[in-house]
């Protein structure tokens, strides 16, 4: 039993190009992010989705509509709280290089890169988002990672075996999956817009079968490309019980 995920980033949005903390804020596409998200359409048109699911933010839903809008026949799009994107508190709309300059004043140029490099990056870059907020409201690691959980057992427990899954969400939560299963994969810089990770699902547990591709290349190598017996580049990990 296979369930073959694909995790799609929502294209471009004004708040992306101002380089603004986004988060749970709502905001379309622009221009750019609706062209790139046709033509990822087209790029996965072969691929036979059953089901999509998109969180509930207008960006990944008309990021996943236009995906899905050329398949025959067109999968239901499923909306997800839970897919949405880390909440950032009182720092959403601020520029995005906010919190590296609130965290180097707090505890210096060392200390904070040595949070923001190695394979733990991504929970020291959480830790330092929610130091940095004023309002103490951002997302912290424990509850972000619970959340992710959540969301990816609702998606397992509604699609069925064997069959590829459309799932369209934000760069911080997809990191997050990411983290957990093989933080030494997640890129530097995080996922860009409309790149394509997979995952594949099995009874013993989550694969990453490509990270934050965005090649026209990979895509097209990356569908339906199955383990290989002798693979041991990924072992299937499980995210029941996650890292904190």
């Amino acid at each position: 039993m296979t369930k073959r995920l694909y995790l799609v980033r929502h294209g471009e949005t004004p708040m992306n190009v101002a380089r603004q903390l986004q988060g749970i804020t709502d905001a379309n596409l622009t221009a750019k992010g609706r062209d790139a998200a046709d033509r990822l359409g087209e790029l996965l048109r072969p691929i036979p989705f059953v089901k999509a699911f998109s969180s509930d933010r207008e960006r990944a839903i008309e990021t996943a509509r236009r995906i899905i809008a050329g398949h025959q026949p067109q999968p239901a799009l499923i909306k997800l709280s839970a897919l949405r994107e880390y909440y950032f508190g009182g720092l959403e709309g601020d520029p995005g290089n906010a919190v590296m300059t609130r965290t180097i004043r707090r505890y210096g140029l060392t200390a904070s890169w040595r949070a923001w490099v190695g394979s733990q990056r991504f929970a020291g870059l959480i830790r330092s988002i929610r130091n940095a907020d004023p309002t103490h409201q951002a997302e912290d690691l424990p509850d972000l990672l619970a959340r992710v959980r959540q969301a990816f057992a609702q998606i397992d427990a509604q699609s069925p075996d064997n069959r590829d899954i459309l799932v369209v969400s934000h760069g911080l939560l997809l990191s997050a999956l990411i983290y957990q299963l093989a933080p030494e994969q997640l890129p530097l810089g995080l996922l860009k817009n409309t790149s394509v990770t997979r995952v594949d699902v099995t009874d013993k547990g989550m694969r990453l079968r490509g990270v934050n591709l965005i090649r026209e290349s990979d895509i097209l190598a990356l569908r339906h490309d199955e383990p290989q017996k002798d693979d041991h580049q990924n072992e299937p990990q499980s995210i029941d019980q996650g890292k904190e």
